[in-house]
């Protein structure tokens, strides 16, 4: 038997996996869904405005966000707990076929229930009230290609704290928390340093230029046009941070998750 990975014992862990983390799934999509309903009562209640489907889009985004950022707290909570973890250790697949499931159902099926039923929720609501909730927000999500690029940026995130999850034992989200805004600070930091020193001359000469910089989200961060006469290492400055943010922390983190789950002991 392959102890790396096996098909078949893959498909058993994730039809396991599936029936016992179903109703946790669920109860994360109902409670973003009612909120949004709550949302709309209240709108009734209190004789409010309608609502723009744009306005609505983003809470769909954030709360897809939000559930893609509880996932690892809520299904895999107790995988390293000195005593609960145990029974999930002794499954009879290994640690590539855990990691990968515990991806599938993080990653994959608990965003993608929520995303669903809020929109599914706003669907309802929209019909059944046009004159509060404007439009469908299905038709504000945008193309597939930004619901891709702001999904893919969201994934990213998400395994930082996928990785605080296996790190800590204890206090596991507000240690993950923690270390994310000290990362976040840290970086910030280190960029405004090196935006004030390194590359001031760039920015006091983009004030000479006919420059426009339309930034929404990281990726756009190269969307600077007219900025033929920066420097090279400026454009090589903000392809470093692109590299880091899309490549070297997905990788650090699903390393260090799957290095976490495989070495675990008890």
């Amino acid at each position: 038997m392959n102890e790396f990975f096996d098909i078949n014992r893959f498909f058993k862990l994730v039809r396991k996996e599936y029936s016992e983390r179903l109703p946790v799934i669920l109860k994360i999509a109902v409670i973003f869904s009612l909120l949004l309903i709550g949302f709309w009562v209240s709108v009734i209640v209190f004789n409010g405005s309608e609502v723009s489907a744009q306005a609505r889009v983003l809470y769909i985004y954030a709360a897809t966000f939000l559930s893609m950022l509880m996932a690892p707290f809520n299904l895999y909570k107790s995988y390293n707990h000195p005593k609960k973890g145990i029974d999930y250790i002794v499954l009879p697949a290994s640690a590539m076929e855990k990691f990968l499931s515990m991806l599938l159902n993080s990653v994959i099926v608990l965003p993608l229930a929520t995303f669903l039923g809020v929109l599914l929720a706003d669907t309802l609501i929209a019909t059944v009230n046009p004159s509060l909730f404007e439009g469908f927000a299905i038709a504000k999500l945008g193309t597939l290609g930004v619901v891709a690029e702001k999904y893919g940026e969201a994934v990213i995130i998400q395994l930082g704290f996928i990785f605080g999850n296996f790190l800590f034992i204890k206090n596991k989200v507000f240690k993950t928390l923690m270390s994310a805004a000290g990362l976040y600070i840290l970086f910030a930091m280190v960029i405004m340093l090196l935006l004030t020193t390194v590359f001031k001359s760039d920015f006091e000469a983009l004030q000479n230029m006919n420059t426009s910089i339309k930034v929404e989200s990281i990726s756009e961060l190269g969307n600077i046009t007219g900025s033929e006469g920066l420097t090279s290492l400026l454009k090589g400055f903000y392809y470093s941070v692109v590299v880091i943010f899309y490549v070297i922390c997905p990788v650090a983190f699903l390393g260090g998750t799957f290095y976490k789950m495989k070495t675990q002991q008890y």
